[in-house]
């Protein structure tokens, strides 16, 4: 019987982990065909706002089965703790979700053999080669997800290199404008030379005059 049919109680909780776990299939599928499109240079952009509102609606789901699960007094307790587990997993894949629509560079797949007799195949091998496509697929995404993570790394340093620049153009117009600031006070202090300067040679020149005079008027 399916763990989901067979909580204690907590019907509610069951129809909406439930309900989760085909947003999950729902959401998976749609990501791997995102891919595919990204695969093929068709254009994401429509697709990848769908994702987001499905992935919104999904985090909304875990966050009321969480809170319908902390309510529910009629579930035993290890119940309670396997559903945490499970939300604690299908939330983590909302993040791989998240990142994985933030890829944008195209990634080689590693397309299934075209021509496959799947009649002359049993059931155990087409369950390996589902696996199989489903592994390559995880680790295309992981890839993908990985890049993200150095691509957002990069945009940190930069963002730190930048508010550095802006550090130093601060310190740069400061001193720039302390250099204003003293060459105006050098500009005011030789004007103030200057007028000295002037004054002198003026009572200079009046005193030169006066002796020449007196020394004329005695000889």
């Amino acid at each position: 019987m399916n763990y989901y049919t067979t909580l204690d109680g907590g019907s509610k909780v069951q129809d909406l982990i439930e309900q989760i776990r085909k947003m999950d299939n729902t959401i998976s599928e749609a990501v791997n065909q995102r891919n595919i499109k990204l695969q093929s240079n068709e254009s994401v952009q429509l697709v990848d706002r769908q994702l987001a509102t499905q992935i919104d609606a999904f985090n909304d789901s875990i966050k009321q089965a969480r809170i319908l699960l902390n309510k529910s007094s009629n579930l035993s307790q290890h119940d309670i703790q396997r559903s945490k587990i499970l939300l604690d997993e299908l939330q983590n894949k909302s993040e791989k979700f998240k990142k994985a629509i933030e890829v944008k560079q195209v990634f080689k797949l590693d397309n299934p053999e075209s021509k496959i007799d799947f009649t002359q195949k049993s059931n155990v091998e087409m369950v390996q080669m589902q696996q199989q496509l489903v592994s390559k697929q995880n680790e295309i995404i992981d890839n993908m997800i990985d890049t993200t993570g150095r691509m957002q790394v990069n945009a940190k340093h930069v963002n730190l290199a930048l508010e550095e620049d802006k550090i130093i153009l601060r310190r740069l117009n400061d001193n720039v404008e302390q250099a204003t600031h003293e060459i105006k006070v050098t500009d005011s202090n030789l004007k103030s030379l200057l007028s000295y300067t002037n004054d002198c040679c003026l009572w200079t020149t009046i005193i030169i005059e006066f002796m020449i005079f007196v020394f004329l008027v005695i000889y």
